[in-house]
């Protein structure tokens, strides 16, 4: 793996191969929790398993496909290069001192023909995520974080990382106001750019706007403002505008993909 051959060692364990950091923690001891986790936090489409391991807690997420056609592909996979790259983005950030959950490697498990893949990072306690932050805060914090949140997606840009899937509930707030990021499975490597720019921000509105049918959250235009104002300030970029002319159309692909969603997963429900 780029840049971190020296500190990843793979250990195999029946089905299973676990890619791990060099001299933290056992991987045998993980394998023995994995049937047997310490508890189960469901999250968006899947759950994770919190691994207790001596005096540590680790998070195991399992991949799955994401999309109108994961209820047909779930969670098999043909190679581990989506946990491969996942590991290899997060340390990548972690290593130019970006708040990201401190990553431990992943497991592949390997079936028939395909493979289930889990990724595996060290326990964040006390801290909720940014849209229950969002909902209780005041009116100044709000800003602040809005803000600090512009910041850290300029400056993951400038580290080369873009992430397309983007939203308040991948986003941590600690006890003190900081703010950390985790879930990077469709991130990749490249040169962010101002369209790349653009469509982290039209993924963070939707789940906004998503939210907001929902009765569960409002984003303020003032708000939404100050964000990209930030970018623009920090990358030079002139965005607003252009995105203020595609703001309708954005709003109805949304709503078609919602209530297609709605279809395809009402229908697998019945089932």
């Amino acid at each position: 793996m780029k840049g971190h051959v020296d500190t990843l060692k793979t250990e195999h364990y029946g089905n299973y191969t676990v890619t791990h950091r060099a001299g933290s923690v056992d991987p045998a001891l993980v394998m023995g929790q994995l049937s047997m986790p310490h508890s189960v936090i469901t999250k968006g489409r899947g759950e994770i398993k919190i691994l207790s391991v001596g005096d540590k807690l680790l998070a195991c997420r399992k991949y799955i496909h994401g999309g109108l056609l994961r209820g047909i592909t779930g969670d098999a996979f043909f190679s581990e290069k989506r946990a491969a790259r996942e590991l290899e983005i997060t340390m990548h950030l972690e290593d130019n001192r970006f708040p990201v959950v401190s990553p431990y490697g992943y497991i592949t498990e390997r079936r028939c023909c395909t493979k289930s893949l889990y990724l595996v990072t060290f326990f964040k306690e006390n801290v909720c995520d940014l849209l229950e932050f969002l909902k209780s805060a005041g009116r100044k914090e709000r800003l602040r974080v809005i803000k600090d949140f512009a910041c850290l997606l300029f400056e993951m840009g400038r580290l080369g990382v873009y992430h397309p899937d983007l939203h308040l509930q991948n986003v941590l707030v600690t006890k003190a106001g900081g703010l950390i990021l985790l879930d990077f499975d469709k991130a990749s490597f490249r040169s962010v750019m101002e369209s790349d720019m653009e469509r982290m921000f039209w993924r963070l509105n939707r789940f906004a706007e998503k939210k907001e049918m929902a009765n569960e959250l409002i984003i303020t235009m003032q708000e939404k403002a100050l964000f990209l104002r930030t970018i623009e300030r920090l990358s030079g970029y002139n965005i607003t505008a252009t995105m203020q002319k595609q703001l309708n159309s954005k709003r109805l692909s949304y709503k078609l993909g919602w209530f297609l969603e709605s279809l395809l997963y009402r229908k697998q429900a019945k089932t």
